[in-house]
């Protein structure tokens, strides 16, 4: 009887149509500025404050790193 049952579902269940989700592909745009990857060590205590501040500020923390950099060169 249970063999009858789980027939009756394995059938239910391929005779069933139902709609497949397809992922949908972007190409990615071109960035407009030319970027590098660069890796560095950062007091811990430093990193968590960045953390915080882009949260704060709802921006990246490569955006606060890049803005602090532009802004150090300017000055010199």
């Amino acid at each position: 009887m249970e063999e009858q049952n789980m027939n009756q579902l394995i059938n239910k269940a391929k005779s069933s149509n139902r709609n497949k989700t397809i992922q949908k592909i972007v190409p990615v745009t071109a960035k407009e500025i030319n970027e590098v990857q660069f890796s560095f060590y950062i007091e811990k205590e430093l990193l968590k404050k960045l953390k915080l501040k882009a949260l704060q500020e709802d921006t990246s923390m490569k955006q606060l790193v890049n803005n602090a950099i532009k802004k150090s060169l300017k000055s010199n």
